[in-house]
């Protein structure tokens, strides 16, 4: 039985998951919340939702990697990934001063799940530690079946992650690529939005494709060579 520290080192955090690398638009609270986090002046409860390609996931790695860089041991626990292995492997958590939860809607309604949730976040508060949960709804919609738990999830800082509109996509886009040391302009950006999914998570998934053909064949991103590209797909 694999326990939470063999997860998250079979998972790989994203190295590049960074408070860096995201365009915080319209969310600059909740990063400053989370990035104070460490600090231990904050709530020690923080529960951020938002749609699918919000930044939640990038989000919570970037937390785990502040934590790390300020010698904190921290773990991330996808749902998308784990939630097809035993409860059990939230056991052990005296050493961690930082658990985060990834898309707890997932396993809503599963009472084997949520009984252990709910006694790894009580357990966590009691010893002084920190905990962030995200999901797809805010917490008075969640679907749990333990009531008690649907209370905790409303007991901390609340926050909606708040969606990037076009001039936002296009600009984090861009610091993404500037990051990377790669040009893109806005007219390039703006191709990609109009061709393909605006999803942010697809956007940047097009983008770090781009970077390694742009790096093999040293070019830079017109549109004739992002066509080129991203046609070879089709």
């Amino acid at each position: 039985m694999k326990n939470l520290k063999q997860l998250t080192l079979d998972l790989c955090l994203k190295d590049a998951a960074s408070f860096a690398n995201f365009f915080v638009g319209d969310n600059a609270q909740l990063i400053k919340v989370l990035s104070d986090l460490y600090i231990g002046n904050s709530s020690p409860f923080v529960y951020f939702w938002g749609k699918e390609g919000s930044g939640k996931s990038h989000l919570l790695s970037a937390l785990c990697q502040l934590f790390g860089e300020h010698g904190l041991a921290a773990s991330y626990l996808p749902f998308e990934d784990v939630k097809q292995f035993s409860p059990q492997i939230l056991d052990d958590l005296e050493a961690l001063d930082l658990l985060c939860i990834d898309d707890l809607h997932l396993i809503a309604g599963d009472l084997d799940w949520e009984e252990k949730i709910f006694y790894c976040f009580n357990e966590m508060l009691a010893h002084g530690k920190q905990v962030v949960i995200t999901a797809d709804v805010a917490p008075q919609i969640l679907q749990l079946q333990i009531s008690d738990l649907k209370s905790r999830m409303m007991s901390g800082l609340i926050f909606e992650v708040q969606p990037l509109d076009d001039l936002g996509k296009i600009a984090s886009l861009k610091l993404r690529a500037k990051l990377r040391g790669l040009e893109l302009n806005d007219v390039v950006a703006q191709f990609l939005l109009n061709h393909y999914e605006r999803n942010p998570k697809n956007l940047f998934a097009v983008l770090e494709k781009l970077d390694k053909a742009a790096l093999v064949a040293q070019r830079k991103l017109t549109i004739p060579f992002v066509k080129d590209i991203l046609n070879r797909d089709v």
